[in-house]
């Protein structure tokens, strides 16, 4: 099983919000297998925000989440992910390719390691 969790820049922490994480950690069951480089951590997602600042309109909320899912395409093989919080378009761009999304809380683990552990053993 192929899981992804939301990482600082460190490469090790959990982030709260997945849309800002730094990475995304990628394992296969308990093997780290590498990350993938979240493009709206370096300034793209504040970027992205200011242009569609106050387009609510379905076209506005659609365009969003195709920037994510532009983002998140790298993690299609993968079978979920492990999240603290999601925001709406988020989610649904990581669920368009096939990832489920699992809500983990902080006392899950601090790390990705210890989550995933966690998660593997059945105490999420």
């Amino acid at each position: 099983m192929k899981i992804v969790l939301a990482v600082d820049e460190d490469k090790k922490t959990i982030v709260k919000r997945t849309g800002q994480s730094a990475y995304f950690a990628i394992y296969n069951d308990d093997k780290l297998e590498g990350f993938v480089a979240n493009k709206h951590h370096d300034g793209g997602h504040h970027a992205h925000r200011e242009h569609e600042e106050h387009d609510h309109s379905k076209m506005g909320h659609e365009a969003h989440t195709n920037s994510h899912r532009k983002d998140v395409e790298a993690l299609k093989d993968c079978d979920i992910i492990l999240v603290q919080a999601v925001g709406e378009n988020m989610k649904e761009a990581l669920e368009s390719i096939g990832l489920k999304v699992k809500k983990i809380r902080q006392k899950h683990g601090k790390t990705a390691d210890e989550v995933v552990k966690n998660f593997l053993s059945g105490a999420i």
